[in-house]
Parts: C-alpha cells; structure tokens; sequence
C-alpha cells in the first residue's frame, strides 16, 4: 500500500510539474495559429488586391487608348502583378482545398486508403516545388540585370514569384501532412476539413 501511495504521488508530482510546460506549448500553439490565420488573410487581400488592379488597369488602359492617351506601364505592370497573383493564388486554393483535382477513382476508397495516397501525393508534390524553389531562385539572379521596359524595376521581381511561392506552398503541404497524419485513425475525419482561411470551422473540428 505504502509502495503504491509512493507512486501515486510521485505521478502526481510529475504531472504538476510538467503543467506550466504544456500551458505553455498550448498557448504557443494558440498564437502560431492566430499568425498563421493573420497570414493566410494578408495573402488573400494581397492577391485579391493584385488581381482587381490588373483587371482595372487593363480595362482602363483599353478606355484611354480609345481616347488616344494611353498608360505606357500598364503592359509590364499587369505582368508583374499577374505573376505574383497566379502563385499566390495557387497557395490559396492548394490551401482551401480548392485546386482541381479528379478524386472519382479515390472517393469509394477506405478513408485510410484515400490518406495514404494523400499523403503520397504532398511527398510528390513537395519534392517538385523544391525543384521548383531552387531553378526558380537561379532563375531570378539570372533577370535581376534585365529592366521591364517602361518600369526601372529588374525583371527578377517577376521571376522570384515562383520560388517565394514555392516555399509557401511547401509549407501549406507540410502542415497538411502534418495535421492528416495526427487524424490518421480518424476515419471521420477527412483533409478537405482542414481550411486554415476558415477560422470557424477549424475551431469546430
């Protein structure tokens, strides 16, 4: 009796002991999902607001055209804004689930089954954006001495879209992988649940 009175407190203790610890990773694991949300916000905006001003640039610029007073910058402009805006784009819809995907041969799978592939398909896809991310960076060094022509800015900026957005979305695969494997066994519970722009519905979950 003595012996297990011993172990009994002796767990006790451990367990107190180790409670400052994990209200501390709760509250950090709080407040990285609080910036990771924040994050996801600023890229929506950022992305939105890009593909607004190339739509009102482009329609703007064919107005004063028709007035004869053209915009000279607005050719390389739209290109610039339109390459960040397709990639930042890619990363939200990869993000909300919404890429297009041909999921008839894998929907009457086991949920299991579906994960697995799931989860081969993020290695897959992480191994080519990190191609992607390095001759995307090569890439850019290789511009940053060419010029638009009507802006003073290097063609690098361009360029760069592509591995900075690789990354990002190397990191949404990540944390996809990360989060289908902690509900692996899970069987209710599928990827398409997981929405990070949608701070609601990760709350229910």
């Amino acid at each position: 009796m003595r012996h297990d009175t011993r172990v009994a407190s002796s767990s006790y203790f451990v367990r107190f002991a180790l409670l400052p610890g994990r209200i501390a990773a709760n509250r950090m694991e709080v407040t990285m999902k609080k910036i990771y949300r924040y994050f996801c916000k600023f890229e929506t905006i950022l992305a939105c607001a890009g593909f607004f001003t190339i739509i009102a640039m482009t329609f703007g610029n064919a107005v004063l055209r028709l007035l004869n007073k053209p915009i000279p910058t607005s050719d390389d402009i739209c290109t610039l804004l339109f390459a960040w805006v397709s990639f930042l784009g890619a990363d939200i819809a990869m993000r909300s689930n919404r890429l297009v995907s041909m999921n008839l041969a894998t929907m009457n799978l086991p949920v299991k089954v579906q994960k697995t592939l799931s989860l081969i398909v993020y290695g897959i896809m992480i191994a080519i954006l990190c191609l992607f991310a390095v001759k995307g960076y090569q890439l850019a060094r290789m511009n940053w001495a060419r010029f638009f022509n009507t802006l003073p800015i290097s063609y690098g900026w361009a360029t760069l879209s592509l591995p900075v957005c690789s990354v990002l979305m190397i990191v949404t695969l990540c944390i996809k992988t990360v989060v289908t494997l902690m509900h692996f066994t899970d069987d209710s519970y599928t990827i398409d649940m997981h929405d990070p722009d949608n701070a609601v519905k990760e709350e229910r979950q």
